[in-house]
């Protein structure tokens, strides 16, 4: 049985919809055993993230103690390829927002569909699998500089991309690019996260990774983790259930999740 559980969301306090507080409380009525709050760190290459470290990590900690004994909150951040940490946390996930492209300019990956087109075009050149080699050895490259305890939303380049709109996906060159890189960070002990935030933004029909890539990680080893990357606690499930059964056509026979007690991560089965 999976228990509902969510690693990755987002409040008022950087990019998100709701506060703290009102998450919580409807991660509860939906029967959420486990939630954790992952705002967006600071960052060297912008202002973007969680305005102040102690401010969100005390309103956590208040938030952890109103629900003990009834939902485990815990304490994360989403720690960018560019960003740093001044406090310690629970977990971190890790993830690539920004792509350094040809034109000297750092292109924002995931921030509209306007911007990810100008990257490809001004930042690429229109090559789609040089945008590809770039991002996907950026993700290995921050899988070793801040060593995450989870791999945020693996492929986010293809956000935009459903229906291969900008590059096909399933094109052996760009496939090869992207299972080169799952391999280098899988290491047996991170998680990769099953990320649904594109499917509550109406932007994918699919989770990401996707298909191909979670059964090489299956193949590998790997652990995975669900998240839907929340902005909005009305979605804070949105899509788990087409993930899980995504992940059993994969091969995967468990799931894990935030705990429930004191262990930070717990196994069900699917």
């Amino acid at each position: 049985m999976v228990k509902r559980s969510n690693c990755h969301t987002h409040s008022v306090l950087c990019d998100g919809k709701d506060t703290i507080g009102h998450m919580a409380r409807r991660a509860r009525e939906f029967g959420l055993v486990s939630l954790g709050f992952s705002g967006h760190g600071p960052q060297t290459n912008n202002s973007f993230g969680i305005r102040s470290e102690a401010e969100y990590a005390a309103e956590v900690r208040r938030v952890a103690a109103e629900h003990a004994g009834g939902m485990k909150v815990w304490l994360g951040i989403e720690q960018d390829y560019f960003g740093y940490c001044t406090i310690p946390y629970d977990y971190r996930l890790g993830a690539v927002h920004y792509l350094d492209g040809r034109d000297g300019v750092n292109h924002a990956v995931d921030h509209s569909e306007e911007c990810f087109e100008r990257m490809l075009r001004e930042g690429f050149g229109g090559d789609a699998l040089a945008m590809a080699r770039a991002y996907y050895g950026r993700v290995v490259e921050m899988c070793e500089k801040i060593r995450p305890d989870i791999v945020a939303h693996y492929d986010l380049i293809c956000k935009f991309n459903e229906g291969n709109r900008f590059f096909d996906e399933s094109d052996p060159a760009y496939m090869a690019v992207s299972l080169e890189a799952l391999e280098a960070i899988c290491d047996g002990n991170r998680l990769l996260e099953v990320n649904t935030g594109a499917i509550a933004r109406g932007r994918r029909t699919r989770p990401y990774p996707d298909f191909p890539q979670l059964a090489r990680w299956r193949e590998l080893g790997g652990r995975v983790i669900l998240g839907s990357d929340c902005h909005d606690a009305e979605k804070l499930l949105c899509g788990f259930d087409g993930a899980l059964e995504t992940l059993r056509r994969a091969g995967f026979r468990s799931v894990w999740r935030l705990g429930e007690g004191e262990a930070l991560f717990e196994e069900d089965a699917l």
